[in-house]
């Protein structure tokens, strides 16, 4: 087995970006999820309810320095910006924590709100996050619940085989760490494995929602409601909810953070 591919998404709900190799650190990759769109009172904003959000590509142009785009509509132009630690703290709300974070910049807040359709801000959540949750006991980005995320290549493929279109993507689910050479569900009975030079637990198999519905290359839902109705029949637990994926927690980084490359071994340790 193989870690195949990395994927970071530095802005919540935003473009996803491919990566040879990532810095794990205690709140998932490094500049994953670090930046969410919020609304009035702090309110997450997301692609559940602006599928939108995924064409608009916020990408790091060096230390500090980043840039915000469309990846459809050139006209619309872009912002850059440099992240402040001094910065105006607001109070936001991401599912049910609510925490501090950072504002960004007033022209980001414009451009945002023209792309959304209606008053948001952008905020950043600093080099260390202040949301905290108790059922890992440590510090999260803005994910939605744990630090990162990972899927199998034949899972997919699986999955695919029992959809009417079988053409969906990896990108719908948005996953950190995709694995290939593994059968289909095998992770289901992973415990702990080893990528590359850094151990990762297996917290929890990921629930799904509408959200994987929508087509990371338009930025909106698909009619047929895919692949989350096929979900819905073979992958439907006994918490009445659907899965796909695993969220993993990496352990070992007292030491300081370890970077994993695409093409590193991936090792089951231990077993569910």
């Amino acid at each position: 087995m193989q870690l195949a591919h990395l994927w970071r998404y530095p802005m919540k709900s935003g473009a996803g970006e491919a990566l040879e190799s990532a810095v794990v650190g205690e709140e998932g990759l490094v500049q994953d999820r670090r930046f969410v769109i919020v609304a009035a009172r702090g309110k997450f904003v997301t692609a559940r309810t602006h599928p939108l959000l995924q064409r608009l590509s916020l990408r790091e142009q060096g230390a500090g320095h980043w840039r915000l785009a469309h990846l459809d509509r050139p006209e619309c132009g872009e912002i850059t910006f440099a992240t402040d630690p001094q910065a105006e703290r607001l109070d936001i709300q991401v599912w049910a924590d609510q925490f501090t974070a950072l504002s960004v910049s007033d022209e980001a807040d414009a451009w945002l709100s023209k792309q959304v359709g209606m008053a948001v801000r952008l905020v950043w959540l600093g080099e260390q996050s202040t949301r905290y949750r108790d059922v890992i006991d440590q510090r999260v980005s803005a994910a939605d619940g744990f630090p990162l995320l990972l899927a199998n290549e034949a899972s997919l493929a699986a999955l695919n085989a029992e959809t009417p279109t079988a053409d969906h993507g990896m990108d719908q689910f948005r996953p950190n760490l995709v694995i290939s050479g593994a059968d289909a569900w095998a992770e289901d009975q992973w415990q702990e494995v080893r990528i590359g030079d850094v151990r990762f637990r297996l917290v929890s198999s990921c629930t799904r929602c509408a959200m994987v519905n929508v087509d990371p290359a338009t930025g909106l839902k698909r009619d047929d409601k895919e692949p989350l109705a096929t979900l819905a029949r073979v992958r439907r637990f006994d918490d009445g909810q659907v899965h796909f994926g695993y969220n993993l927690i990496a352990l070992d980084l007292a030491h300081g953070n370890v970077t994993v490359h695409v093409g590193d071994d991936v090792e089951v340790i231990t077993h569910q």
